[in-house]
């Protein structure tokens, strides 16, 4: 590196050749390319240097040639570092996620001289040596995914709940009284537990491991003037990439050359429609979705050649930017995962202080330490549901399966659970209410729409017949590849072009045919200025059209005339009301004209044109786009829809989709968010649009929708959606083209891009929600029975009417077969049609609470019956009946059970049939006798076994909670009454 004074200030240049028997030395100055100015200036100084004979700076090359003297002091100069070249600012190779990092150079706004002058490289691209060095120096092209959980953390995550602590210190218990077989049991259901959470985690993740995509590999670059193919992770700042159709972008670029260059940025910014690029700066404050001079990692070239310039790699890029905010966000808790929590705290002090009280009331009646301890195990499994876990898991598990069968993966287990909760759904606009393909709706020639179905062409007077004019016009304009394969055309373009040139081979027109007869001559491109496209033909008869298509308002006023003669001011007025009823309804509008040339005629002039008609183009709705919302509205869900389009556009999608509310841009959104109170809540259950939005907007939103009491399901496919995903309660990535990280971060995952398929989900969600509560029910219902029998002995002095082993055996009988048999009861199939339950609303409610009290309390005054008429051994055969026959007092409502096919009921019959002859072969097997201390079977046995089973069929099922639920949900939402009857 030499440095040298100019002026005052310090200017660094590079050594690029020396030879000292010529005495000639050639300087390379970043600064100088093509800046003449900076030329005369330089030649100016060196000239005043002692030794110097002559000086030429180069602009065009950025190289200076100095001529000197022998024994020019200027040599003492370059002994400092004459092989130095100057590089980027460096940094860590592998930079953590969230590290701060300086200010972003502003690509966008530098001239490509500028920015090629800042990296230190030539058109021509990098020396294989710099480009090895500079991979050493920044890395390589990756940006560290998300590790996915070990499976120590997965097993850990599954031992860590207060209920299996409380069992391992019961089993602990129980070793410290020398019931090693107790102690044994205990420790086997636990296992049972955990392994079977484990196992579906676990599966979870290794099928969305089966989903993941490929990222692009390789990259075309030049490197030292040569073309070479180079994995994408060896890319460097500097390196000169070719780009063409379809490329996946593996780093932020600035643009060198662009010849129609278009890239897909919806990934990352949400625009539905490619955006063109270019090599000509932009504002240094242009929003990401405006920096038209940047190509950004994760996107892709939609049509078009050119060159671009490696500008950021890695964790530099907008794409690791967006992935930063990711990390920032860590994913709420689901409101199952809190209301468990809740439970398990509440149970967990039942059982302490039930232990406790046990304890106390066996020393006052004077009872040893071993049968005190003994006593508090006693209660403290009774307490406990040991089947908790599984019914929970086995009903999250069905919704699983039904979910996968139709194309969802669920990443998290109870995320399952909390799709039922919804009360917003946020859904990005492209590819979720539309089809994120653009298509040709309208042609008008100016007095109003011609039909397009009934159109067709007349190739044989093209510039006769306005309307073939018009399509063959559209058609000749774009830069769109089309092959063809078999029966089927193939295009490769950007989607508004595409979409013309399919409506003009639709009304009949031959693209191959119609580009011979109107060989394009001179192709005029969009620029910062011009919006519009100039393409120049030879037409039959030897002469020259010009076509136009572009902006309406640059179009129409370089049209003179249209079909019916000149444009006064009336026709302009009715040309410019028609352009304005086209947008209104949320169409991209495209104006068409065109001229005849004389032939000597040089340059292409931009008057005198014939307006040939306005085109109107549509990204479509999704199929039932408009009836999920309503469905959603309906099942009291509120959609909100986040888009990166206009306000404009995204106003006009609202309506067709039937939302009504606010449309705010980002601007709007950081005003709202500076409210508080019933302001910002009233502000934001009106807003029905976010247009124009970033990733941060997004995020923000969701998170403001949370803090007012939401339960929020954030739907959408790109990198910039992940941060929102991974705030949401429930996050999901939709479409199979959805990117890795929206996928890496979401809860659920979709092969469909369709609301109806998140819809179908939220009623399974609910589903779930239901058998919980009918399950808990019973559970609860029946430990209390136990709890309430064992306590009430001890606290009187009884002998005790159950020992561990036994309440142990009771709860894996009733606490797993009949209670997942309730955890997978059908669902209502009117789910959708009532509102959903109330965030805060408990899963056990407290009109539930007294059932459940009640239920305990009777089939406790069962047992103590048995207890009363032959002892324990009647005890337990009647309250463990008398339990299994309560399961049918939980069962879903008539109505949902009803549509359930003959062979869906089969379930709850197995079960409960199965576990009856399990207790029946533990009342009367020899083996299992002795294992639970029990004497052999009397008649009053087999009796106490059918009274308990029937009685509670006979007494009658008490009301379903299920109406309790819609009772309290109506008066939150002001809804629809439920279906939900007492069975």
């Amino acid at each position: 590196m030499v440095v040298f004074l100019m002026d005052g200030h310090c200017a660094p240049s590079r050594v690029v050749r020396h030879s000292t028997a010529a005495r000639r030395l050639r300087l390379e100055v970043p600064d100088l390319r093509w800046n003449t100015f900076l030329g005369k200036r330089l030649e100016r100084t060196f000239a005043t240097w002692p030794g110097v004979e002559e000086v030429s700076a180069h602009p065009r090359t950025g190289r200076l040639l100095v001529h000197y003297a022998p024994r020019a002091p200027l040599l003492a100069r370059l002994r400092e570092e004459p092989d130095a070249r100057p590089a980027p600012t460096p940094r860590k190779a592998h930079p953590a996620q969230g590290a701060r990092r300086g200010p972003r150079e502003p690509w966008h706004a530098m001239t490509v001289d500028a920015v090629l002058a800042r990296l230190d490289v030539r058109e021509q691209g990098l020396a294989s040596e710099e480009a090895a060095r500079r991979l050493k120096r920044f890395g390589p092209n990756v940006v560290q995914e998300e590790a996915p959980r070990s499976r120590l953390a997965m097993m850990g995550s599954q031992l860590a709940t207060v209920p299996t602590m409380l069992l391992l210190g019961s089993a602990g218990a129980s070793a410290l009284a020398g019931d090693g077989l107790e102690a044994s049991a205990i420790l086997t259901v636990v296992g049972l537990n955990a392994g079977i959470g484990y196992r579906i985690e676990r599966r979870n993740q290794e099928l969305l491991a089966s989903w993941q995509k490929l990222e692009a590999g390789a990259a075309q670059v030049l490197r030292g003037g040569v073309l070479l193919t180079v994995p994408a992770a060896e890319l460097v700042p500097g390196d000169v990439v070719l780009l063409r159709a379809g490329d996946v972008l593996p780093a932020d670029m600035r643009v060198l050359e662009a010849h129609r260059l278009c890239a897909d940025e919806a990934p990352l910014t949400g625009e539905s429609e490619p955006q063109p690029k270019q090599a000509a700066p932009v504002d240094a404050r242009a929003p990401l979705a405006e920096r038209t001079s940047l190509l950004f990692a994760g996107s892709s070239v939609a049509s078009g050649h050119g060159r671009a310039l490696v500008v950021a790699t890695g964790a530099d890029t907008e794409m690791a930017r967006v992935r930063e905010l990711v990390a920032q966000e860590s994913a709420p808790s689901t409101p199952l995962t809190r209301k468990m929590g809740q439970l398990d705290r509440r149970v967990a002090a039942v059982s302490v202080g039930a232990a406790a009280l046990s304890a106390v009331a066996g020393l006052a009646h004077g009872r040893s330490g071993p049968q005190v301890l003994r006593g508090a195990v006693a209660l403290g499994v009774a307490a406990l549901p040991e089947g908790l876990p599984l019914v929970a898991t086995a009903a999250l598990l069905r919704a699983m399966q039904r979910l996968h069968a139709r194309g969802m993966v669920v990443r998290r287990v109870v995320a399952a659970e909390a799709l039922g909760g919804v009360t917003v759904i946020c859904a990005d606009k492209t590819g979720t209410l539309t089809r994120n393909e653009m298509r040709l709706e309208v042609l008008d020639l100016g007095d109003g729409p011609l039909e397009l179905s009934s159109l067709r062409a007349r190739p044989q007077a093209v510039l006769e017949d306005p309307p073939t004019l018009a399509l063959a016009l559209a058609l000749l304009n774009s830069d769109v590849d089309i092959h063809h394969r078999g029966k089927t055309l193939e295009m490769s373009g950007s989607a508004t072009e595409k979409a013309l040139v399919a409506a003009a081979h639709a009304a009949g027109l031959d693209e191959t045919a119609l580009r011979h007869a109107f060989p394009r001559r001179h192709l005029r491109e969009r620029s910062e200025a011009v919006h519009y496209v100039l393409s120049v033909h030879h037409a039959p008869c030897d002469g020259r059209v010009a076509f136009i298509k572009g902006a309406p308002e640059q179009v129409l006023g370089m049209c003179e005339r249209d079909w019916k003669g000149p444009l006064d001011a009336g026709a302009r007025e009715r040309l410019a009301r028609r352009n304005d009823a086209l947008a209104a309804d949320g169409l991209r509008v495209l104006a068409l004209a065109w001229r005849r040339l004389v032939r000597d005629e040089g340059r292409v002039p931009e008057d005198g044109y014939t307006f040939a008609g306005f085109v109107g183009l549509r990204d479509p709705l999704r199929e039932g786009a408009a009836d999920s919302v309503r469905q959603a509205r309906r099942a009291g869900i509120r959609t909100v829809v986040l888009t990166g389009d206009q306000p404009r556009t995204a106003e006009s999608v609202a309506r067709q989709v039937g939302l009504e509310g606010d449309t705010l841009t980002p601007h709007e959104l950081a005003e709202l968010l500076e409210l508080s109170g019933d302001v910002l809540s009233d502000r934001l259950a009106r807003t029905a649009v976010l247009a124009r939005v970033t990733p941060e907007d997004k995020r923000k939103l969701v998170k403001a929708l949370r803090a007012q009491g939401a339960i929020v399901a954030m739907a959408g496919d790109g990198i910039n959606d992940a941060p929102a995903l991974r705030a949401a309660d429930v996050g999901v990535a939709v479409g199979v083209r959805s990117s890795d990280m929206a996928r890496a971060v979401a809860d659920v995952v979709m092969a469909s891009e369709d609301l109806r398929s998140i819809m179908s989900a939220v009623g399974e969600g609910r589903i779930v929600q239901d058998n919980l509560r009918r399950a808990l029910r019973f559970l609860f219902a029946t430990n209390l029975s136990e709890m309430t029998l064992v306590l009430g002995a001890s606290l009187l002095g009884l002998r005790e009417p159950l020992s561990p082993l036994q309440l142990l055996w009771i709860n894996l009988l009733t606490d797993t077969l009949p209670g997942i048999a309730l955890a997978l009861e059908p669902g209502d199939p009117a789910i959708l049609d009532r509102p959903p339950a109330p965030p805060a609303m408990p899963l056990l409610t407290r009109p539930a609470v007294w059932r459940v009290a009640r239920d305990g309390a009777l089939m406790a005054g069962v047992g103590a019956l048995g207890m009363a008429l032959g002892g324990p051994p009647l005890a337990f055969g009647t309250l463990t009946a008398v339990q299994l026959g309560y399961s049918a007092v939980c069962r879903a409502p008539r109505e949902a059970r009803r549509h359930v096919p003959a062979d869906g009921e089969w379930r709850i019959y197995a079960f409960v049939g199965g576990a009856t002859a399990l207790h029946a072969a533990a009342l009367t097997l020899p083996p299992l006798r002795r294992v639970l201390h029990l004497p052999a079977p009397t008649p009053l046995t087999f009796g106490g076994l059918a009274v308990g089973l029937f009685l509670p069929v006979l007494v009658g099922a008490t009301p379903a909670w299920g109406a309790q639920v819609v009772r309290r949900a109506r008066r939150v939402t002001d809804s629809t009454p439920s279906l939900e009857t007492p069975s």
